[in-house]
């Protein structure tokens, strides 16, 4: 297998992916190749997604599938191909690695152990890691737990563009024995801190493996245990599970990342990748349950722990309009509240949002990583859906 080489995309990982037009030409697939799958459409003045996502896809963008919700309606499609070798269709409830958008899951957990007592949000992390670790993080001492979920800690991140070549090359010399929270934090190690705790906001995907490995720590095991307990298996996620640990649950749809004119399945390596930073595999309408149940269901989230992960003693201001919360962003978009979380890795791409007003869900993946045709398909229906939903 050819070594995947790591695509640097700032605007995905660290801010999320500003909404522009996608302008790539659009190359001819056989008619199978477009065979698509559609669950459920319902209502009659509709943005028609169906039409969007099959104008998507192409030789690079191969699979897209797309989930919108609201009180009033509900859409959930596919467009393209699972399967490049075999040429199935993509369909509606497949899983796909999360990536980044997972990290919402990593912070449920934290603050559900907060409120048990387990945890503390704003102990410093040398409180529950041992000194070989947190002497080899600057300001380890000072670092709160509430910091690293809203990446106000400062810790450099292990797949910062300085580091990200040696990180990847490990990854795909050792993932066959699998590959853990600590073995990625050894990346950050050593590097100095970008600000002081609470001196600024930087994303960091090493200040939720360390989240992991504190959960880990005081749980006395993995924490998808916990996970699976408190979250997956409480909102009947059926389609949820935690990578590199729940490998009898689910099976990960390809993800292909193009490698020297090829494009290269990464299911097989992620599917090893055990990371509180990228935690889960799921499909768009569980995503979109977790998030409805985030601000609706107060059976599964008490108040309080609603106010751990969303409220203003865990917000840090990015910019005018943008904040961080825990786990993610909080976004001012026409005079409404957005939140969402992006994800992005080799071979999967997706997004995350909800609109607490009008009590609307935009999920959507891609199996198509992080190459420019497919950021350009991804900010494509960005732009167009939470346009179309916010403006009706």
């Amino acid at each position: 297998m050819n070594q995947l080489k790591y695509k640097t995309v700032i605007a995905l990982i660290m801010f999320g992916l500003s909404a522009c037009d996608s302008n790539f030409k659009q190359d001819t697939f056989e008619q199978a190749q477009l065979e698509t799958k559609q669950s459920q459409q319902q209502g009659a003045k509709q943005l028609d997604y169906q039409a969007l996502i099959n104008s998507l896809i192409s030789n690079e963008v191969h699979g897209i599938i797309l989930h919108v919700s609201s009180p009033r309606d509900s859409f959930t499609a596919s467009a393209g191909l699972a399967n490049l070798t075999t040429l199935e269709a993509l369909q509606p409830d497949a899983v796909y690695h999360l990536a980044s958008s997972g990290k919402v899951f990593t912070a449920l957990l934290a603050v559900q152990l907060h409120e048990e007592g387990l945890l503390d949000l704003d102990l410093t992390i040398d409180h529950w890691l041992p000194h070989d670790i947190t002497s080899q993080i600057q300001y380890s001492g000072q670092i709160t737990l509430r910091q690293l979920l809203n990446h106000s800690s400062g810790i450099y991140n292990y797949s910062d563009p300085l580091s990200e070549d040696a990180y990847v090359e490990f990854v795909m010399a050792n993932y066959k024995s699998g590959i853990s929270n600590e073995d990625l934090l050894q990346f950050a190690y050593g590097q100095p801190g970008y600000f002081k705790p609470g001196g600024g906001v930087k994303y960091s995907n090493s200040n939720y493996v360390l989240a992991g490995m504190i959960m880990d720590s005081v749980l006395g095991h993995p924490n998808a245990l916990a996970m699976r307990d408190k979250i997956i298996d409480r909102l009947a996620l059926s389609d949820t599970f935690s990578v590199g640990i729940e490998h009898s649950v689910a099976q990960l749809t390809p993800g292909y990342e193009k490698q020297a004119g090829t494009f290269v399945n990464t299911g097989p390596i992620l599917s090893q990748v055990t990371a509180a930073s990228t935690p889960v595999a799921s499909s768009v309408t569980d995503v979109a349950t977790v998030m409805r149940s985030i601000f609706k269901d107060d059976t599964w989230l008490s108040q309080a722990e609603r106010e751990a992960l969303l409220g203003d003693a865990s917000r840090v201001k990015v910019s005018a309009n943008l904040d961080y919360v825990l786990g993610l962003w909080k976004e001012e978009f026409n005079g409404f509240t957005v939140f969402h979380h992006n994800g992005g890795n080799h071979g999967y791409i997706s997004n995350n949002i909800y609109v607490p007003e009008l009590d609307v869900s935009i999920v959507y993946f891609l199996n198509c990583g992080l190459s420019e045709p497919c950021i350009n398909a991804f900010n494509t229906i960005e732009q167009q859906v939470k346009q179309h939903v916010i403006a009706h």
